[in-house]
């Protein structure tokens, strides 16, 4: 599932979707949260979430019940507690397909080793602001240099971007 790869960001790609997915303010808060919360390990609560987001527990619990109905999260025991998944909120047919797995994969080849969550971040900011033929043009230019390094990279792609306006 797309949406669990370490490079995708979650509550980025939420947010991006807003439009397409339809929620209400206060449902992208609550989901908002209960993703940050997820991904805390937190434990999640009704008290929780409307202690963390500032809604009130009769609305918390009004709007879960309307994200359950609409398919967007479901609600596990687990354990002593409550597992909220919303994962439904990414299987409804948008797809995060302006990110090509494969430029992950040139990156950790290159770095002879798996990139880590930095650096997973860092190169799916670039994705976001440059084409992925210049980031790997400032890969393969740093590799030139022998400073295969993501500063340095990104200093590269800062560079071109700044001659490209000049």
């Amino acid at each position: 599932m797309w949406w669990n790869k370490a490079y995708v960001n979650r509550r980025d790609w939420i947010l991006d979707n807003l439009g397409v997915l339809k929620l209400t303010p206060l449902q992208t808060v609550v989901l908002l949260m209960i993703d940050f919360l997820n991904q805390q390990n937190d434990p999640i609560t009704l008290e929780v979430l409307s202690e963390r987001t500032g809604i009130e527990m009769n609305k918390i619990d009004e709007l879960i019940h309307d994200l359950v109905r609409q398919e967007l999260l479901t609600i596990k025991v687990e354990g002593m507690g409550l597992e909220f998944c919303i994962d439904g909120v990414f299987q409804e047919g948008v797809v995060y397909d302006y990110v090509d797995q494969g430029i992950f994969e040139v990156f950790e080849t290159e770095f002879g080793r798996l990139l880590s969550q930095h650096e997973l971040v860092m190169l799916n900011g670039w994705l976001s602001k440059y084409s992925e033929e210049n980031i790997l043009d400032a890969l393969r230019a740093a590799i030139i240099y022998k400073k295969v390094s993501m500063n340095y990279i990104n200093s590269i792609l800062v560079n071109n971007e700044k001659e490209k306006t000049v």
